[in-house]
């Protein structure tokens, strides 16, 4: 089994630290969801975590299924059989 590359690059690096600013509103947001939620907001937290634990479960699962390079393109392709749909994700 071959190793994957480990190369990053300078557009390649902007744009992860682009998808980090942009995941960081979450933090930005805490302060409207205290004030509609009040007290409760702890249940928000609680139930936030549920789901994004389902969703990293799924996705172990499927880098388990398809140990390949190229994540949601090589899901979509295999789910759908289709080149051009992994390409549109």
């Amino acid at each position: 089994m071959s190793s994957l590359s480990r190369h990053i690059g300078l557009f390649h690096l902007t744009m992860y630290g682009v998808g980090l600013i942009l995941g960081a509103g979450i933090y930005v947001l805490i302060g409207e969801a205290a004030g509609f939620a009040g007290n409760a907001l702890w249940i928000s937290f609680i139930l936030g975590a549920v789901v994004a634990s389902f969703a990293g479960l799924s996705y172990s699962e499927l880098t388990a299924l398809f140990p390949r390079a190229a994540a949601e393109y090589v899901f979509v392709k295999e789910g759908f059989r289709s080149n051009f749909i992994g390409f549109l994700v």
